[in-house]
């Protein structure tokens, strides 16, 4: 049995993170990295002010032009028919990135590895069981990992959770419908996103002459919908003439896409990052940033000497850090008046249905920004770093 201080369970950002902060502090820690062909949230992208926090983790080499895309601004149709660009040049906090998530997420592994910390390959987990202090969990083989203190940064699927028996609180149903193909679309080096009745729009281009394309709405909604991704796109202002004509033939895939979050981040000997801890909605641009976040600053609260305390006051961080991405998703959606009879807007926008997840902490207040001003003023996990 191989023994260790902490054991990450999932290799993707904020594992890598939370990995490389304990193995600095000097605790044994292992890296479970699922073997397989990456998942990850296609055209990926790190709003101003994220560059220095990437690199404080991962290393100067995380971020480059060489490997990734400046972006220069935001562009969104809400609220009006209008297209409204933000320019990234009048934020302080400096530029976005565009990012090939594929070799972001290899670097990330990359420097874990280089911080010291064991990554083994698995293929599933099998058992989870606790003797004394420490915490056995079986890796598919026969064999077995004890860890001291163990993390589940397995992502929406939050596998080692719902092995502890601890439930997620789901916010809405919400799928992406993907499209990544070869970029014909215009030259702009950002995202825009337009609203819709039954949901939203994004597009980005990509590192490596890609560009990916998205439809938001909710998973009953499109499955009960008549009309297909052509027809959609067709009804678009902006969206379908921006991202091209190879978006009408390009093979689309679905996507979990909700907002959602554990029912208890942290217990005895064991705590949740990334995703399997919160999933946010995709419009709000900071899920990578914040998983980054959360698990660089629940590495450190591991390690810290008072580790029962410094827990705590992570936990508590990180639910305001919740709450203030409810917030911003509430007046977004606020925001959006054009389609009152939309029973995807209505779901957002109504205040008895927001009262309905109190856990999420959906405030009445609509001092947020609109959307594609949103970068202007840095961001919820820019505030708590």
């Amino acid at each position: 049995m191989t023994e260790c201080d902490v054991l990450v369970v999932g290799a993707g950002p904020a594992g890598c993170a939370t990995a490389i902060r304990t193995a600095r502090a000097g605790l044994s820690t292992v890296l479970l990295d699922r073997a397989g062909p990456p998942r990850h949230w296609a055209g990926e992208s790190l709003p101003p002010g994220m560059t220095k926090l990437m690199r404080s983790v991962f290393g100067d080499e995380i971020l480059s032009e060489d490997l990734h895309r400046t972006a220069f601004g935001t562009r969104s149709v809400w609220g009006s028919a209008e297209l409204v660009e933000t320019d990234f040049l009048l934020n302080p906090l400096g530029e976005g990135w565009l990012l090939d998530r594929t070799r972001f997420d290899s670097d990330a592994k990359r420097a874990a590895a280089a911080a010291g910390v064991a990554i083994l390959e698995v293929r599933h987990l099998g058992s989870l069981a606790r003797e004394a202090s420490a915490r056995h969990v079986g890796v598919g083989d026969g064999s077995f990992l004890s860890a001291g203190f163990v993390v589940d940064a397995t992502g929406r699927s939050a596998a080692l959770l719902r092995k502890l028996g601890v439930g997620r609180i789901v916010a809405d149903r919400q799928i992406a419908i993907l499209a990544s193909y070869p970029d014909d679309g215009d030259d702009y080096s950002g995202t825009t996103v337009e609203a819709v009745r039954d949901g939203w729009w994004y597009t980005s281009p990509l590192p490596g002459g890609r560009r990916v394309l998205a439809y938001l709405t909710d998973d009953d909604l499109w499955r009960a919908g008549q009309r297909d991704w052509c027809a959609l796109l067709d009804e678009t202002h902006h969206i379908r003439r921006l991202a091209g004509p190879s978006a009408m033939t390009a093979k689309t895939r679905a996507c979990p896409a909700g907002t959602a979050q554990a029912a208890r981040l942290a217990g005895e000997g064991w705590l949740a990052v990334g995703d399997a801890a919160a999933s946010f909605d995709p419009l709000s641009a900071q899920g990578l940033a914040t998983a980054v976040l959360m698990g660089s600053r629940a590495g450190c609260a591991i390690a810290h000497p008072d580790r029962e305390r410094a827990i705590e006051a992570w936990v508590e961080a990180a639910a305001m850090l919740v709450a203030e991405h409810a917030d911003l998703r509430t007046h977004y959606a606020r925001l959006e008046t054009r389609w009152p009879q939309s029973s995807y807007w209505r779901r957002r926008q109504d205040p008895d249905r927001a009262r309905e997840t109190p856990p999420l902490g959906w405030p009445s207040s609509t001092r947020a920004p609109h959307p594609v001003r949103a970068a202007q003023m840095g961001s919820a996990a820019h505030a708590w770093g």
